[in-house]
């Protein structure tokens, strides 16, 4: 591949809607650089040391090559659309952003969406249309040249991963090869919360699976998402969310 050339494969489209609240691991297997519109409610891309903050209307750009998680909130919907590929190109390195366009883009990508759900000619236009849309974004979009701690990447790809077994922050310093305290400072540093922090998200995520479609009680919720503590259960859960998991389950 020549510097400077870019090209797309395995382009894709995917819906997501939840209610109120959602939290989203980040895929740690095939990640595909994704160009989302956000149609309903609100949420926070948290990557490294950053936050990115989106509304409804914005499109976000989101690289393959950033391990990214993210929390939305809807009253009561959140809907987002994404069309995603593996992006290959030399030079160029983008982080989660924002791109500032117009309505015809927009619309670019939602009819992109509609394509690819159609059948394989229509997905060759898609292409067509995905590339015209590149060529209009990637000009005003922000590069940056940002790194990562491999260290941290191992433990939150192991806790989105193994957040339902068993382990203690102890063990997981010693797979990620550092010492528990340099374990919670890269947390602390890089996502601003600690690592049982970033474990119970998942677990509240869970939790609100269970409570949307479940009759399961809420003492019976707690012990399936591994909190050995209806109470405590319940005070993550208000941390969280900013409710009880019972008003959440009577919204639902």
């Amino acid at each position: 591949m020549q510097i400077g050339k870019i090209y797309v494969s395995e382009l894709s489209t995917s819906k997501h809607i939840f209610n109120n609240y959602h939290f989203c691991r980040g895929n740690s297997n095939l990640r595909k650089t994704r160009v989302g519109v956000i149609i309903k409610g609100s949420g926070t891309y948290i990557y490294l040391n950053k936050k990115l903050n989106v509304n409804e209307g914005d499109i976000v750009f989101i690289p393959e090559n950033i391990y990214c998680y993210s929390e939305w909130h809807g009253t009561p919907e959140i809907e987002v659309i994404y069309v995603s590929c593996f992006m290959h190109y030399e030079q160029f390195l983008y982080e989660p952003q924002i791109i500032c366009c117009d309505k015809e883009i927009k619309n670019d990508l939602l009819k992109i969406a509609n394509l690819l759900s159609i059948d394989y000619i229509k997905e060759l236009e898609a292409y067509s249309l995905f590339y015209k849309l590149l060529k209009k974004v990637l000009p005003q979009m922000v590069q940056s040249n940002i790194s990562y701690d491999k260290a941290l990447q191992t433990a939150i790809e192991f806790i989105t991963d193994n957040w339902n077994n068993d382990f203690s922050i102890s063990d997981l310093a010693k797979r990620c090869c550092v010492s528990e305290s340099t374990l919670y400072h890269l947390f602390q540093k890089e996502l601003g919360q600690t690592p049982v922090n970033f474990l119970n998200s998942i677990k509240i995520n869970n939790a609100i699976k269970y409570l949307e479609n479940s009759n399961y009680s809420i003492s019976t919720i707690s012990r399936l998402v591994g909190f050995n503590s209806e109470n405590h259960f319940r005070k993550v859960f208000r941390s969280i969310t900013e409710t009880t998991p019972s008003k959440f389950k009577k919204k639902s």
